[in-house]
């Protein structure tokens, strides 16, 4: 009996012994196995991963290595265009984030912002957790020192004269767009001057760029940091090409589909071949900017033109030669047969960087002008853009060059209270100083008449 119990025991430590050695065993394959498996924060491999987002699925593709996103691209969407590129911005962000996790949705992009970042949630976690999303606004906007994209409004320097070139039309919703040619006076094929401008329609829905033409305002800005791409910078493109390959026709494509209008990925979103638009001003190219230089096109190749452009921009400089930032232009049309001025425009340009202009107080007006701007404030007391209409009409009307003191803020004149009391304007003597530079070669080529000087 007791033989017996001996053998009960040594039996049962016998089985105990098997049974701890095969869970060992178990332990260690399964050991064996989590090597080959990431031990990061999310599972290795391609994954697609989808959410929604303002107008339909983001889909993207999420490259995970060792648990760490190292690659994300989008596979499809349909969110319009251009917000899309701006919150496309996140995607770096999150690779060298590993995750969505503190990262803010981009400002005027925040439904895509978002379902980017719902995606990247749904990648499936070493872990096996699935944290439950929480939507994300944009963080509150910086400053405009921190504004990341870059353009150029600064005019070419010197003399441009030749054969003029202009037609405008609404389009769109009631927005104006306006192309100006300009062409060599000996070879009309050659485009010396391409320039596109637009101004918002009279019922904008936003008041402040109501009929404001948005080439060199604040509107760019406003524009860029909304959907990541400013207004201007689709011209700029587009007015290159025809200035360095002589080229004012587009083919029409014949695969177009109106319907993928905001499909910047889609080779028939463009109404035209051979093009492709920067991101923001892709209505105004296709609808404004191309017809309209078709028609000035056509003109060139039949009647030609009766008008004359001449343009003379400088930098304006101080005392002691050193340039404050700010670029004087002229621009003058006169009618070969009269050759009288039938339209005058002087601008003056802020340079493209802030760290460019002198004073402190006008830094903010960088790429803009202080024709177009809306926030600029002339010291005359006056817009400034009243001061060269009123130039302009008074040209129009067989005025001088040179006699302009009955225009606002040549003197200092009349009372605050009784008739808005204003001060002269620096900015006149500077427009005397290029209007006698063009006054002088146009006499040259004898393309205009005698202007007077000013009364005594």
């Amino acid at each position: 009996m007791k033989t017996g119990n001996t053998i009960m025991v040594l039996a049962s430590k016998f089985k105990k012994s098997l049974i701890f050695t095969a869970l060992s065993v178990a332990v260690i394959a399964g050991s064996g196995c989590a090597t080959s498996t990431s031990t990061g924060k999310y599972v290795d491999g391609v994954h697609q991963v989808e959410a929604k987002g303002k107008k339909g699925p983001i889909v993207l593709t999420v490259t995970v290595q060792d648990g760490d996103i190292v690659d994300i691209k989008t596979h499809s969407h349909k969110e319009t265009e251009s917000l899309y590129l701006n919150a496309e911005r996140l995607l770096p962000k999150i690779v060298s984030n590993n995750g969505h996790e503190g990262i803010d949705a981009v400002s005027g992009a925040t439904y895509s912002s978002n379902g980017i970042l719902r995606a990247i949630n749904s990648l499936p976690r070493v872990d096996g957790s699935k944290p439950e999303y929480q939507a994300v606004a944009a963080k509150a906007e910086s400053g405009a020192d921190d504004f990341k994209l870059k353009w150029s409004i600064q005019p070419k320097l010197g003399l441009i004269s030749g054969d003029y070139y202009y037609q405008e039309a609404r389009f769109r919703q009631g927005h104006m767009g306006s192309m100006a040619v300009v062409t060599a006076k000996d070879n009309k094929q050659e485009v010396l001057l391409a320039e596109f401008n637009e101004s918002g329609r009279p019922n904008y829905y936003t008041r402040l760029y109501q009929n404001v033409p948005k080439r060199m305002s604040e509107y760019n800005f406003s524009m860029g940091k909304k959907k990541g791409t400013a207004w201007v910078q689709s011209a700029l493109t587009m007015e290159k090409l025809m200035v360095e390959q002589n080229k004012l026709t587009f083919e029409e494509n014949p695969n177009y589909d109106p319907k993928l209008a905001n499909k910047l990925s889609e080779p028939n979103r463009l109404k035209y071949v051979d093009i492709d638009i920067v991101a923001g001003a892709s209505n105004s190219i296709q609808q404004s900017m191309i017809p309209l230089t078709a028609k000035i096109h056509e003109q060139i190749q039949t009647n030609g033109s009766d008008l004359l452009f001449y343009q003379h921009a400088e930098k304006i400089n101080d005392s002691k030669g050193k340039w404050t930032g700010l670029t004087s232009m002229l621009r003058l049309v006169v009618d070969k047969q009269s050759q009288q001025i039938v339209k005058a425009h002087y601008d003056e340009i802020f340079a493209d960087e802030q760290k460019q202009i002198a004073d402190a107080s006008l830094k903010k007006f960088y790429r803009q002008s202080k024709y177009d701007s809306i926030n600029y404030v002339e010291p005359s007391r006056i817009g400034f853009n009243v001061m060269v209409d009123a130039l302009n009409t008074h040209l129009q009307q067989g005025g001088s060059l040179f006699d302009i003191n009955d225009l606002p803020a040549t003197g200092d004149t009349g009372s605050y209270a009784a008739t808005g009391f204003t001060k002269r304007s620096d900015a006149w003597d500077r427009y005397l100083k290029q209007a006698e530079i063009l006054y002088q070669q146009m006499r040259h080529d004898q393309v205009i008449v005698t202007h007077d000087m000013p009364r005594s």
